[in-house]
């Protein structure tokens, strides 16, 4: 048997066996991690236990379980940190997930890309429930901690004057800067930080 071949059939068959996941850490050498799970249900993703995960800044804690956003399950999901499985126990793909987030949330795609980009920068971020996509964004610096509040648009997208004042008191209250985190067609993102609104 080719040599090759004998390693891949080798480690295919003790994956198999261990029932862990195959990972090549960034030094090349071979890494082995038990996947983390989650149940999907409803609009939220249920993960026993989930410790890993909170200590990095997802979901929030309700008894010995760990709840994520369909955002955050998505996120991680697409980076293979995280496997979700329907209640039958079916295992969702990450483009199942997306279609079945955007049915009841048609800027679900547009979310995923700012949470996906903000966390790529290496910051912490929570979906915010308002009528417009937001999330509540943490940074660390050496004075300690940068907080934000931002808000998701697409390019084109309305927005009243009086929403502006509305989420740029609701910053201020809360000690968070405001942001605008806008999205073109290309999925490109620009961030504009709202400073002042006159009469705010």
């Amino acid at each position: 048997m080719n040599k090759e071949i004998y390693q891949k059939a080798f480690l295919d068959n003790l994956e198999l066996a261990l029932g862990l996941t195959l990972q090549m850490t960034y030094q090349g050498t071979l890494a082995y991690a038990a996947m983390i799970k989650g149940v999907l249900k409803g609009d939220k993703v249920v993960v026993d236990g989930g410790e890993e995960l909170e200590e990095r800044g997802y979901g929030r804690r309700e008894g010995g379980n760990l709840v994520l956003s369909l955002i955050e399950a998505a996120y991680l999901v697409d980076k293979g940190d995280l496997e979700v499985v329907s209640e039958d126990g079916a295992v969702l793909s990450f483009e199942e997930l997306i279609r079945m987030a955007a049915i009841n949330d048609s800027s679900f795609w547009v979310k995923l890309l700012v949470y996906s980009d903000l966390r790529y920068r290496g910051l912490r971020a929570r979906p915010l429930e308002s009528a417009f996509p937001a999330f509540l964004v943490e940074k660390k610096v050496r004075e300690g901690e940068k907080r934000y509040l931002v808000l998701c648009l697409e390019e084109g997208a309305r927005i009243g004057f009086k929403d502006v004042e509305a989420y740029l008191r609701r910053a201020m209250e809360a000690r968070r800067e405001l942001v605008f985190a806008i999205v073109d067609k290309e999925g490109n993102i620009s961030y504009y930080r709202v400073e002042k609104v006159m009469g705010a």
